[in-house]
């Protein structure tokens, strides 16, 4: 190892940082691991190799050292030597390589104590796609959906077993879920190959699913809608998915909403917005006008005289409810100015009337409404 550059070895720079050293070391131990290169026995020499740089570089005073004086410097004792490469996992001075080794590979080569390890898995979630009214996101609604979904086996309850007695011991690992086995210096433990690590092995699987714990069904099920929900909403309706296996958690069903356009209603939000005709007299002089409410029956707003065109009115508290609250959005009135196209000839006479009075010349054939109410 004295001829060996410890930098170039973990591929850093000499003026690299502890982060950037311990960063390059798990990187290069994850390459150069016996488990991953099994039988590689340049791999191993390089994996050693690694740790003794590491375990050098990430020590002050030993990186001190070995910058002035090399790996002889170290093997001569000014720096102290490594004592073994027990000490390298072992928990010596500097900032411990086995606490970074342990890091990277506890859960790989970890599965655990005592017997077996779960084979539980999560359900897959699910996704459907509803549509409602208006009206029915004002008030909220129960809709029927179908999904089709894995369910438990009812035969089985989920085991996969046709009964008690089919459930044995696994023989490989005889029921602990895990083998050992040895590479190099190390002895790890990994999930029996046979059992999948459960401990257990079924010899006579369940007729009705195969074995699987499972099946797959068509569920007919009520979507509580709430009010107030908007078009494109997302609702989550936990463990409404895909059963989980061996009694692992169901997944969860999401359902896409969406709310159908509305004759009469806009919609911005929690406000609600119609678009009120009116004629141009009450426009002019002013009136009152009645308009519908999403709740059903309607209500009536003061027009002011001079309304223009476009102007809106709000009445509060008439949208819609707000969502997980008790309040309301407000319902936007905004007038439309209608100019009549058919006239009765006293009718005409009277806006001819009204014309001359201000002013205009109705013998020019332009017409007074389409000069005074152009919109």
């Amino acid at each position: 190892m004295a001829s060996k550059d410890y930098y170039r070895l973990l591929e850093v720079p000499k003026n690299a940082t502890e982060s950037e050293l311990k960063s390059a070391y798990r990187k290069m131990a994850m390459k150069y691991h016996p488990d991953r290169n099994p039988g590689n026995k340049e791999a191993e020499a390089k994996f050693k190799e690694v740790n003794e740089a590491y375990e050098v570089l990430s020590n002050p005073e030993k990186r001190q050292v070995y910058d002035q004086y090399g790996a002889e410097g170290l093997k001569a004792g000014a720096g102290g030597g490594f004592g073994g490469f027990g000490d390298i996992f072992g928990g010596g001075s500097g900032a411990g390589v086995g606490d970074i080794f342990g890091d990277m590979f506890e859960n790989i080569f970890t599965q655990g104590s005592g017997r077996g390890q779960s084979r539980s898995r999560r359900g897959g979630d699910l996704k459907t796609e509803v549509e409602i009214t208006l009206e029915e996101a004002f008030s909220g609604v129960k809709i029927p959906v179908s999904v089709d979904r894995t369910e438990n086996c009812e035969a089985c309850g989920g085991t996969g077993a046709k009964d008690r007695n089919s459930v044995k011991k696994c023989s490989t690992c005889h029921g602990t879920g895990r083998v050992q086995y040895s590479q190099g210096f190390f002895s790890f433990a990994q999930p029996c190959p046979s059992c999948g690590g459960t401990g257990e092995k079924i010899t006579d699987p369940c007729q009705k699913c195969g074995g699987r714990g499972r099946i797959r069904k068509t569920i007919n099920t009520n979507i509580k809608i709430p009010a107030g929900i908007s078009d494109g909403a997302i609702m989550r309706i936990t463990a409404g998915g895909d059963a989980g296996s061996h009694g692992g958690p169901a997944g969860d069903l999401f359902v896409h909403v969406k709310v159908k356009n509305h004759s009469h209603f806009d919609r911005d939000e929690e406000d609600l917005i119609y678009t009120c005709p009116i004629p141009v007299w009450t426009a002019t002089v002013g009136g009152k006008a009645e308009v519908p409410l999403i709740e059903g029956g309607r209500t009536a707003i003061k027009i002011p005289e001079g309304t223009q065109h476009g102007k809106i009115f709000r009445v509060p508290g008439k949208g819609m409810p707000v969502r997980g609250g008790s309040q309301r959005g407000d319902l936007l009135v905004k007038v439309r100015v209608e100019v009549p196209t058919e006239l009765t000839q006293r009718q005409k006479e009277l806006f001819e009337e009204l014309a001359a009075i201000a002013g205009d010349k109705p013998a020019e054939k332009e017409s007074f409404l389409k000069s005074i109410f152009g919109k």
